[in-house]
Parts: C-alpha cells; sequence; structure tokens
C-alpha cells in the first residue's frame, strides 16, 4: 500500500510519562487540495485525522485523552494501531467513547487501560484521532492526549467527570517501518509547549539530556573544542540558554558519545528549540550561524577519507535574511515559541556508523538568544 502524505510533523513520545505526545501526521478536511490517504477503515469524508506515537514496554499502562466540553458536539473518535497505520498489516482497535461521564468540569476526559504484550517485537503504539472538520472547513479542536501509568481499579466508572474504559489487552506491538522523521515548522506552537519526558528512553544514547543534573556530562566549548571561560550559556528549570550580547563565537556544550550505531535502523536526534531573540537574520552570510543550532559529528559507515570527521549541522532562525537563499542547513521558527525537532539520521549519506559527539551551540552576529530543552539521540532497531 502507498500512501501519499500530504503534511508532515514528526516527533517523540518517551515511555508512560503524563507529557504530551507529538503529532505525526496532520491531515486536512477532504475537500482541501491536498492529497492523502487515510489508515486501513478510517472514513476520509471531512475529517481531520492526526497520528501520535508513543514508546512504551510491556506491561499495564493508560491512554488520557481530553478536550474542551464545549467541542463535544464534534464527537471525536480514537483508534490504537500495533504498528505505523499505513503498514498493510496493521491491526486496528476502535476504543469506546462512552457512556459519557457526568461532570461540570469545562473539560471532557477519557481514559482507556491498556496491556502491552511481552511478546512484541516493536516498542511502539500508534493512535488515531479523527474527528469532523467544523462547518466554515477550520482547523481541528485543540486537545491533549498523553500515555500514563496504570489507571485505578475498577476500569468501568465515572470518576470526578473522567469516563474510564478498557482498551485492546494484550496488544503485541510490531516493528513496522514509518517515514522517516523529518523537523518540520510548527506555527500554532501549541503541543510543543509541553517538554519531551525527562525520564531516560530505551535506546538514548545521551546522558542527562534532559539537564536534570545540571551540566553533568556536558563540557563548555568554544568552536568545538573543551573551553573553562565560556559565559555565554545559562542553564534554568532544565532549559539550556546560549546569549551574545557582545561576542560572535561559536559557544555553546558538548558530549562527547563515541557510540558504534551500524546497522541501527534508525538514530533519532530529537530536542525542543527556541529562538528568543536575533539581529542577524537567517543562518548568516555563510549560513553556518544560528542563534540555536544541534551538531553531531559521526563518521561515516562507507569507510575511507571521505566519510570520517563529518558534521550534521542543523540551525533555527526567526528573522528571515534581506535576500532569500543559503540557508538549506537551518529551519525558520516562530520567534519565542518551542519547536521540536525530530531527525533520523540514518538518512544522511553516508549513514552514520559511529556517533562522535554532539553539540548544542549559537553562533553568529549579536545579540542572539536561543534555547534548547530536552535532547535525545534515540539508537533503534536493525537495519533489514
Amino acid at each position: 500500500m502507498r500512501a501519499r502524505l500530504a503534511a508532515s510533523l514528526l516527533a517523540l513520545a518517551f515511555l508512560c510519562a503524563p507529557a504530551a505526545a507529538q503529532t505525526l501526521f496532520d491531515v486536512g478536511p477532504a475537500r482541501t487540495p491536498r492529497i492523502h490517504e487515510h489508515p486501513p477503515g478510517h472514513r476520509p469524508a471531512n475529517v481531520h485525522s492526526r497520528i501520535y506515537s508513543f514508546s512504551v514496554l510491556p506491561g499495564a499502562c493508560t491512554l488520557n485523552f481530553s478536550f474542551p466540553a464545549a467541542a463535544v458536539r464534534l464527537k471525536p473518535q480514537l483508534s490504537v494501531f500495533d504498528r505505523w497505520p499505513y503498514d498493510p498489516a496493521a491491526r486496528r482497535y476502535d476504543l469506546p467513547m462512552g457512556p459519557l461521564a457526568a461532570g461540570g468540569g469545562k473539560r471532557i476526559e477519557y481514559r482507556w487501560s491498556m496491556d502491552i504484550s511481552p511478546a512484541s517485537s516493536g516498542t511502539r503504539v500508534y493512535v488515531v484521532v479523527e474527528f469532523p472538520s467544523a462547518a466554515d472547513g477550520t482547523g481541528p479542536f485543540p486537545h491533549e492526549i498523553y500515555i500514563a501509568g496504570p489507571a485505578p481499579s475498577p476500569v468501568f466508572r465515572a470518576e470526578r467527570g473522567v469516563t474510564a474504559l478498557a482498551g485492546p489487552s494484550g496488544l503485541v506491538l510490531s516493528d513496522g517501518r514509518e517515514p522517516a522523521p523529518q523537523a518540520a515548522d510548527r506555527s500554532d506552537g501549541k503541543s510543543d509547549s509541553v517538554a519531551l519526558p525527562s525520564l531516560p528512553a530505551p535506546g538514548d544514547l545521551l546522558r542527562n539530556g534532559s539537564f536534570r543534573d545540571g551540566l553533568n556530562h556536558w563540557t563548555p566549548h568554544r568552536e568545538r573544542v573543551a573551553a573553562e571561560d565560556v559565559r555565554s550559556f545559562s542553564l534554568a528549570d532544565g532549559v539550556l540558554k546560549i546569549r551574545a550580547p557582545r561576542e560572535n563565537a561559536r559557544e555553546g556544550v558538548m558530549q562527547h558519545v563515541n557510540a558504534d550505531v551500524s546497522g541501527a535502523a534508525s538514530v533519532v536526534l530529537a530536542a525542543d528549540v527556541q529562538v528568543r531573540e536575533q539581529t542577524q537574520g537567517g543562518l548568516g552570510a555563510e549560513g553556518r550561524d544560528a542563534p540555536i543550532a544541534v551538531a553531531v559529528a559521526y563518521r561515516g559507515a562507507s569507510g575511507g577519507e571521505e566519510s570520517a570527521g563529518r558534521i550534521f549541522w542543523k540551525g533555527f532562525y526567526a528573522l528571515e535574511r534581506e535576500r532569500p537563499g543559503g540557508d538549506a542547513d537551518g529551519q525558520k521558527v516562530p520567534r519565542g515559541q518551542w519547536h521540536r525537532v525530530s531527525i533520523d539520521l540514518m538518512q544522511l549519506d553516508p549513514k552514520p556508523a559511529t556517533i562522535l559527539f554532539i553539540s548544542l551551540e549559537g553562533s553568529g552576529w549579536p545579540s542572539r538568544e536561543g534555547w534548547v530543552r530536552n535532547v535525545h539521540l534515540i539508537k533503534s532497531g536493525v537495519e533489514k
């Protein structure tokens, strides 16, 4: 089955943590000019669909979903898939949506208990949220969705306005492949306002990527060389802030990884970034400066001198350059809003064989300021 997808917005969510998931694909109403297909069995007429991905371990967990009570007329429908929904072998489980719990709150909340089988060959569960488009064709209604720990017993009961129901039990997850992650522009900044979970994620090559332990395992650097006199960054509430009121040097923090990733199915770089201030437009004259950027040094899988010492670099900017062009390695993001990054490094050519280090940095003409939080480098699967 070939799926033609109109809009791609891919990010990760991790093990049973009470934080918002990230939209993978947000598909508009069927009457819009965008071309798309729905997962198997989905109704394509005048509906919005969002696909969410969660990384889970075997055992009990709950899927939590809520939305404003004023939007109850839209009657959302949720389905769970054991693998990427566009996989021809995907199995779909429609979740029950009632009865609606009586409550005088401003939000409607559902909670489904689920059980992930230890026989699973994959670690991701996919949830599709569908709801009708508004009469005027405008976008989807605001909602929250996340996976947390086991729900209290009994399963079927109404508690403080929460409708608690049973989801699939003994769900066997497959390692079906999904499209390669990409960094994509977000204009609303709503779901991105919630940080990625700071708990360790399976396969994470980084240590203390959440900065919960301060700067342990991170080294200040200037031009990616360790330096003790770097004063351009600060750390507060798990957010690394890189400023340049006067200096123009490339500075930040770095972590040596030295991990073998040859044969991995994916190595996903994930983080939240935010541009707070920028004076110099775009990525600067050379296309290599940004208020906040992520660089990953690696050796290529092909071997030889041409694959040694490569650096993947992605810069984020909010101020457009006066003359377009030269910013192919960058991503324009809304100023003052969190932007979620998710990039599969195994899509590079040549593919990485060894990850050497990662650098969180800022550079370019002052004044500028960029923020970054919850950095992950997730190695998973075996290349087929």
